[in-house]
């Protein structure tokens, strides 16, 4: 994750982020997070005045972890032409779900469904990263319709809405089915939606 971040801190942070991602915030006790982190309760209480505070920190690492190895490579990657940007961001979701055995679905969304109507701190992380994940989108698409990749009917930031809710939706849905194919079609089905005719 971020190398800013190392020892004792790194390994409560790390454990902390497998857990809410396999059992939810509200699931998972401190005692847990020790356990899996090998680190002792008073020193976990010496990096983090609370369960919370750790949560939102552990949060906010995996949002850094994620602009790092999937949104900058693939949608923010202006060396790749927009089509080709698109596709390996599906690409490299489609690869980290098939890596969860169970799938357990999407660290954000789940975490949008557990805490958002009961913590507005958890809240407004959220909204924050996923508007900054529709702007990478918006962005993706926009340059892909001026270079004539993408179809110019609907607005780009309609689309970047779309994409993100339909991809949330389809990780749910490989999460409850257990099989990769909702994920599998649905991108490609958006792929040749935004396909230019």
């Amino acid at each position: 994750m971020s190398i800013t971040i190392s020892g004792s801190k790194r390994k409560i942070i790390d454990s902390a982020q497998v857990l809410f991602h396999r059992q939810g915030f509200q699931q998972t006790s401190l005692d847990d997070i020790t356990r899996e982190s090998g680190v002792t309760r008073s020193n976990l209480y010496y990096h983090f005045n609370s369960k919370e505070e750790l949560g939102l920190e552990a949060l906010r690492d995996r949002i850094k972890h994620y602009e790092a190895e999937v949104l900058d490579p693939t949608l923010r990657n202006t060396s790749l032409p927009p089509a080709e940007r698109l596709s390996a961001f599906y690409r490299r979701v489609a690869a980290y779900h098939r890596s969860q055995v169970p799938p357990v679905g999407c660290p954000f969304g789940n975490l949008a469904v557990e805490m958002c109507g009961t913590n507005d701190n958890f809240r407004e992380v959220l909204s924050s990263f996923f508007d900054m994940w529709e702007d990478s989108l918006e962005i993706c698409i926009r340059q892909g319709i001026e270079s004539g990749e993408f179809r110019g009917d609907y607005p780009p930031r309609l689309m970047a809405q779309m994409i993100l809710s339909h991809l949330e939706g389809m990780v749910l849905m490989v999460k409850t089915h257990r099989t990769m194919e909702p994920l599998d079609s649905g991108s490609a089905m958006i792929m040749s939606l935004l396909k230019a005719t």
